[in-house]
């Protein structure tokens, strides 16, 4: 990655790959610490998140777009935990 992701959202990775349905690659790591950054600093800003925001990000991170889904499912119970 071009830009220093702090550790606490590879902390977030490292409880979402406890959770997911699907598990969580080595290579995925920094790209959905990357993905977590832009979804908590949008939800801090109190930004809306539509579907194509999260289409963006997810292309902008690298990520896999079958995640997505998954991911605004674990950060809604991770939240209201």
């Amino acid at each position: 990655m071009n830009t220093e992701i702090p550790l606490k959202f590879y902390d977030i990775v490292d409880e979402y790959s406890t959770e997911s349905a699907e598990p969580v690659s080595d290579a995925e790591r920094d790209s959905l610490a990357h993905y977590f950054q832009l979804l908590v600093t949008r939800l801090m800003n109190n930004e809306e998140i539509s579907e194509e925001a999260q289409q963006d990000m997810a292309q902008e991170a690298g990520i896999n777009a079958k995640r997505i889904d998954d991911i605004a499912t674990f950060l809604n119970t991770w939240g209201n935990e």
